[in-house]
């Protein structure tokens, strides 16, 4: 018997909003506003794992939004690049076509999961984007399938990456595997002091050396920014020690052969929230990227496809890894 339902005749802040739910997990979707997952709940210990701004709601926005003007958090996706540029002579929007699009949403009940299939279609990159959303019964993992295809008529590079905000507080400890840690040297926040080059965890700071595990309280008004490359595994995630649940995603480090870190304790707006990024490449300027020989690059007609798991479990406090089905492994306790 399938015990996860869908609920579709619903509205978030005036936007139709799909929920799926098992006894696990709850998942809102909002496709009018980018097809973005606005929240994630852990319904036996009634946890909300996604940050969600506490005065910027969800809207609908033009191309020619600024994304941190009107960001309100959730998980967005950002295509096909994160700064306003204009590569090979074609100006892309801020933070990419994604986030502002309409998709298309086909909520679907089959009998051995549920779920929301959405589409949209890029106006300048002429890409189809492709999301399924698919949660099992008895399960406190969720799949979520992607497929980017080429509609134009010349290779188009680009920057794809997710951007899932996970709410934070000094409990939290913040984990990813063996990886060099490669500062945005326009962006030092309060990372300044630490070379541009080091091994995560420890960024050294002078005579001493910070722990980037561990989350900050908001009075340090601390501020992070950088790229990690070289991943060991492709998975990332927080960890809430207070209540010993762990949220974590699992990825394909064939497609996202990065991830980067956003977080910001107080520095930035006096916001509390860490933005944990796989991404296909780096840095954040496109034209950067093209010139680095990072970009991804899709024919005519091509496609890409990947799969990207997020789980949540109870009884850790600290995350090692993430298995093929979902499960999370516990991490080192240094």
């Amino acid at each position: 018997m399938n015990n996860a339902t869908l609920s579709t005749g619903l509205t978030l802040h005036g936007l139709r909003a799909i929920q799926i739910e098992n006894r696990f997990l709850r998942i809102v979707v909002l496709p009018e506003a980018g097809a973005k997952i606005w929240q994630i709940t852990y319904k036996p210990l009634d946890a909300d794992l996604l940050w969600n701004h506490p005065s910027v709601p969800p809207a609908r926005h033009g191309l020619d939004a600024v994304y941190d003007d009107v960001w309100s958090g959730g998980w967005d996706e950002l295509f096909p690049n994160d700064e306003a540029g204009t590569p090979n002579g074609r100006p892309l929007p801020d933070h990419g076509e994604l986030w502002t699009g309409d998709w298309q949403a086909e909520p679907f009940h089959e009998e051995d999961a549920v779920g929301v299939r959405l589409s949209f279609s890029t106006p300048i990159s002429h890409f189809l984007a492709e999301k399924t959303v698919l949660l099992k019964p008895e399960s406190s993992t969720f799949e979520v399938q992607y497929r980017l295809t080429n509609r134009g008529a010349s290779a188009f590079p680009f920057l794809w990456k997710l951007h899932p905000a996970f709410a934070v507080s000094s409990s939290h400890r913040i984990d990813f595997p063996p990886m060099a840690v490669l500062r945005e040297s326009e962006f030092p926040g309060t990372l300044g002091e630490a070379p541009l080059s080091f091994p995560w965890p420890h960024a050294p700071l002078g005579d001493r050396v910070l722990d980037l595990r561990q989350v900050p309280a908001v009075s340090s008004r601390a501020l992070h920014f950088f790229y990690g490359a070289g991943l060991a595994e492709g998975w990332c995630g927080v960890t809430n020690r207070a209540n010993r649940l762990a949220s974590a995603l699992r990825f394909d480090t064939e497609v996202f052969s990065s991830c980067w870190l956003f977080a910001t304790h107080g520095g930035w707006n006096g916001l509390n929230v860490a933005v944990l990024e796989p991404a296909t490449g780096y840095p954040f300027r496109i034209q950067s990227l093209i010139e680095g020989g990072r970009a991804r690059r899709l024919a005519p007609g091509a496609s890409l496809e990947t799969t990207v798991l997020f789980s949540a479990q109870e009884g850790l406090t600290s995350i090692g890894g993430v298995e093929q089905d979902g499960r999370i492994l516990p991490g080192d306790e240094d």
